[in-house]
């Protein structure tokens, strides 16, 4: 049975993971800073990766998969400095345990990297230009990520999350954020909801992530796990409100518009398609009514 290492495994991707992890006949090592009950075959321990000397990890991992970060982007610029030592320092340690231990290295990087491009969709050799703290952190670490790659010759992979959403999402997560007013509002209140976003439903996120952990190929590679559609923020809401049987004011206020927002994104997911045999099954308005019914 081969040990896996998981960071940020009682986050929203990582509740999903780690039991799809232990199907797949996996002895799982979960680190989180919330505590988790550990169970057959999963070992939980708390700790901040930013900060500990992590002498407590003296297993022979054969994987790691990195997820632990700091992810709301309105909470990491307003604190940039947290943002960059969690998530640059917490990617940094995580590496030299794969360099000691000669692991995989799987790292949970983000859409965010891209910036406003207008070459869409997006392709991996897609050169990024950050626009939040938070986008800055993860595009530094994937720098880190490939000079250990270059450097030492590991196999490491990078994933690009697009705007994943489901049941049990965290509460910065924008859907949640829309559901939840939709439910228990009178009207929804965001900021600028013009925005595009590529929108992909966690169970189908986790079938593309389970592809890029166990793949066989060597070094150092990128994918985008997205859908190749965008929807504008506006769209989603009245989707959602389809659901509710409301009719409900939308309303933009301007203290809550990012000064730096991504305008569109959107993935080209021909890689993944191409080298896994991959592609999303779930559509965006079956996805939402999941995710509906289970905060309603």
């Amino acid at each position: 049975m081969k040990e896996i290492l998981v960071t940020g495994s009682s986050g929203f991707i990582g509740n999903y993971l780690v039991p799809q992890l232990l199907n797949q006949n996996y002895k799982v090592f979960g680190i989180s800073k919330r505590k988790q009950k550990s169970f057959k075959n999963f070992v939980s321990s708390s700790m901040d990766i930013s900060k500990s000397n992590n002498s407590k990890l003296q297993n022979n991992f054969s994987k790691i998969i990195h997820m632990a970060a700091l992810s709301d982007v309105d909470y990491c610029n307003t604190n940039p400095s947290k943002c960059y030592e969690t998530n640059i320092q917490g990617t940094q340690k995580m590496l030299e345990i794969a360099r000691k231990k000669d692991a995989e290295f799987i790292f949970l990087s983000s859409s965010h990297i891209y910036g406003n491009s207008k070459n869409l969709p997006l392709s991996e050799t897609e050169s990024s230009s950050p626009l939040s703290h938070y986008a800055s952190s993860k595009k530094i670490s994937e720098i880190l990520c490939e000079t250990y790659a270059r450097t030492y010759g590991l196999n490491i992979r990078i994933a690009r999350i697009f705007s994943v959403y489901g049941p049990n999402s965290s509460k910065s997560n924008l859907i949640f954020n829309i559901i939840n007013q939709a439910i228990h509002n009178s009207q929804i209140t965001l900021g600028n909801i013009t925005p595009k976003r590529d929108f992909i439903f966690i169970d189908d996120l986790i079938t593309g992530l389970l592809n890029v952990i166990n793949s066989k190929k060597k070094k150092y590679d990128i994918y985008n796990l997205g859908t190749g559609k965008s929807t504008s923020i506006v769209d989603l809401i009245n989707l959602v409100l389809n659901f509710s049987n409301k009719k409900m004011h939308i309303i933009s206020k301007k203290d809550k518009i990012r000064k730096n927002d991504v305008l569109d994104v959107c993935a080209n997911i021909s890689k993944m398609n191409s080298h896994f045999n991959w592609k999303p099954q779930v559509t965006l308005k079956k996805g939402l009514k999941i995710t509906y019914k289970y905060y309603s």
